[in-house]
């Protein structure tokens, strides 16, 4: 039986507030040998507990890539399972691990998830999720780099809790006023923290809420084969407030992929700035504090890439501007 299930911080992570613990009697059972947790055995609430527990410790649980937490343990929680079972040498002796890099690309990336076989949950994967969620606790390794506000991104992704511009400013309009500043002070760069905050509601609505691609996963094992799974897969992640893809982590100053998920919030909103004025063409647009449509029409492609009209990512953004704009004076 694990002890660690029921350490408070433990709990933390995988009772959402104010909701009766349903999974206590899953748990029960699974310990005592009578059942197998797998895609077809758990009940809904152990889910949750057990996806919660799994995106805190850095795994996407749809097939789609998101961090999710319904209740289904389909294919994408069957797949953050088998990753997490491989890099701790838990696979179960035969298991084609090949298949965690399986074939695919942007497109049919979530319907040729079936090749990788259902796995089980079983008691030694569960003590070791536990040990490593300890252990990543204790060396701030987790989620904005801090317990606590883990814990509120953790909830405000269960509940849905996304946020408006007002409450976006509220929460990080200082911490981007200070990366504008920063950048200003240190390299000269002018962006104003409008353009930050934009991004923010953007791609976020201000709750971290990672995404995993699985097409660059398999893009980077074949090009890095010798380069840790764990690694690839958060280079082939995006992160943050900003949604900034793993793979540019050199580009703004940090030292892994990794890095850049336990990143403190305010780190991160420094990472949207370094971002935006990487390019020239972008950074002469941020500089503008009475943007055009055209201007919008830049930083959307360079954000969002060359589809960036079909779902309006311009209208928002300028939208998101004008809003930031009147709100902050």
């Amino acid at each position: 039986m694990t002890t660690l299930i029921h350490d408070p911080q433990i709990q933390q992570i995988i009772n959402p507030p104010n909701t009766s613990r349903f999974w206590e009697n899953d748990l029960k059972r699974f310990e005592s040998g009578d059942v197998s947790l797998d895609r077809h055995t758990a009940g809904e609430n152990t889910i949750r507990a057990f996806q919660r527990l799994l995106i805190f410790l850095g795994y996407s649980t749809s097939s789609s890539g998101a961090f999710s937490i319904d209740g289904d343990f389909g294919r994408g929680t069957n797949r953050a399972l088998a990753q997490f079972e491989f890099e701790h040498s838990l696979s179960k002796p035969g298991f084609p691990t090949k298949t965690l890099t399986y074939e695919c690309n942007w497109r049919n990336a979530r319907t040729e998830i079936n090749v990788i076989p259902d796995v089980l949950l079983t008691m030694p994967t569960l003590e070791k999720m536990l040990e490593a969620a300890k252990e990543a606790i204790a060396k701030n390794e987790i989620n904005c780099g801090d317990f606590d506000e883990a814990i509120f991104q953790l909830n405000a992704l269960y509940n849905n809790d996304l946020l408006d511009c007002r409450k976006i400013n509220e929460r990080y309009g200082t911490a981007a006023e200070k990366a504008s500043q920063n950048l200003k002070d240190s390299k000269n760069i002018i962006i104003h923290p409008e353009w930050i905050l934009s991004i923010i509601r953007q791609e976020s609505a201000g709750v971290v809420r990672p995404r995993f691609e699985q097409h660059f996963l398999t893009k980077f094992s074949k090009q890095e084969p010798q380069t840790d799974l764990s690694e690839l897969r958060f280079r082939s992640m995006s992160f943050g407030l900003g949604q900034i893809m793993g793979f540019n982590y050199s580009s703004i100053g940090a030292n892994s992929a990794k890095e850049l998920y336990t990143a403190p919030l305010e780190k991160q909103i420094t990472s949207i700035a370094r971002f935006l004025t990487l390019r020239s063409s972008v950074r002469n647009v941020v500089s503008k504090t009475n943007p055009t449509a055209d201007d919008f029409k830049v930083v959307a492609k360079y954000y969002n890439g060359s589809g960036y009209a079909t779902h309006h990512y311009d209208e928002s953004l300028g939208r998101w501007f004008r809003e930031f704009k009147l709100l902050r004076g």
